[in-house]
């Protein structure tokens, strides 16, 4: 807000440490370190199907199988493109209804969060996302960055990649080589002020 750009942050978080840096355009990239992969950290009891992640695997909601990759961001995530014979339209997915069944899901000891994606080309995507304990909600980053790297481990995107929210886009940029580390690009907007009396 003081207008001093470019500025970089460490800001410790439950989920780890992640690195935000204020871009000269108002933009914030956030360096959010690199995915979990091994399915026990995740945690899913999904086996793994590719080089030690769970890539795909199909999970049984409501008699429909559907794939599902496993990343965690510092949180769970469960991302699917949908039923195979079924990609995921986003507009038309009834996300209230089918949300709850992958947040409980038993193969998600810890409950997951879940990615409904629909992809437009190899480098954008629509996602809505179904959190767990909260429910629909307009945005999730660390659900985007699992997008990206879901999409990535299934061959359906580049490791650059506009992933579109409800609540607007972010840029998403996987590193799989090197330190692997997820970068996430967005607007920050200030949403309120206000202050608070403390006694």
């Amino acid at each position: 807000m003081d207008g001093d750009v470019p500025r970089r942050y460490r800001v410790h978080t439950l989920a780890g440490l992640i690195q935000p840096e204020l871009l000269p355009d108002g933009q914030v990239c956030v360096d959010m370190g690199p995915p979990t992969l091994c399915p026990q950290a995740v945690p899913t009891t999904l086996e793994a199907s590719q080089d030690g992640a769970a890539v795909a695997v199909p999970l049984q909601i409501e008699g429909t199988s559907w794939p599902m990759t496993c990343v965690s961001m510092g949180n769970p995530h469960a991302v699917t493109f949908g039923p195979a014979d079924s990609p995921i339209q986003v507009a038309s997915l009834p996300l209230a209804q089918l949300g709850p069944h992958f947040e409980t899901h038993p193969a998600f000891p810890a409950k997951t969060n879940t990615e409904f994606v629909e992809v437009l080309d190899r480098g954008h995507v629509r996602m809505v996302v179904w959190e767990r304990g909260a429910g629909i909600t307009l945005a999730c980053g660390t659900g985007a960055c699992a997008t990206l790297v879901a999409g990535v481990l299934e061959g359906r995107l580049n490791n650059v990649c506009q992933v579109d929210l409800p609540g607007g886009p972010l840029q998403i940029e996987w590193q799989d080589k090197g330190n692997r580390h997820v970068y996430m690009t967005g607007p920050a907007e200030l949403v309120f002020a206000g202050q608070v009396a403390l006694k």
